[in-house]
């Protein structure tokens, strides 16, 4: 399997940074709750002070993505997926590679993501469940180190 002189290491990395990507868009977490339709009050009529932000709280909280959720790790994941992603181009443009060993800095940056993502979706917050995004992201970043 040869996409344009890649390898099959560089097309598995390719694939899963591209995973690692999409996941961070999908829900990792949150809430199971039917967050309830709530019907508009008459004109002139006074709800609950804070009644409304309370329930835009309660659906965000339903379904946070990875942007959403996570602090630094979001922006970290971007970046191996970017890594992984330039270097592609760069190859595939015809560009020599990255100025440094590129496997070498792709792996040890995977572990250490590794490492965090699963921490992740290990540690979840009582009352909150797991969501797709986290095993996509699991996945991607396993692949992107492997």
């Amino acid at each position: 399997m040869n996409a344009g002189g890649l390898s099959l290491g560089q097309i598995i990395a390719t694939i899963s940074a591209v995973g690692l990507v999409v996941s961070l868009f999908l829900a990792w977490g949150g809430a199971d709750v039917d967050v309830p339709d709530v019907p508009a009050l008459p004109e002139g009529a006074q709800g609950v002070p804070g009644a409304s932000e309370a329930l835009e709280a309660a659906e965000d909280a339903a379904d946070a993505t990875g942007w959403e959720r996570q602090n630094t790790l979001d922006i970290y994941l971007a970046i191996l997926a970017g890594l992984v992603l330039i270097g592609t181009a760069m190859y595939l443009g015809g560009y020599p590679g990255l100025p440094f060993a590129p496997a070498a800095g792709t792996f040890l940056l995977g572990v250490i993501g590794t490492v965090m993502v699963v921490y992740v979706l290990i540690d979840v917050p009582e009352g909150l469940e797991r969501k797709i995004g986290i095993y996509v992201a699991t996945a991607a970043v396993i692949g992107v180190t492997i």
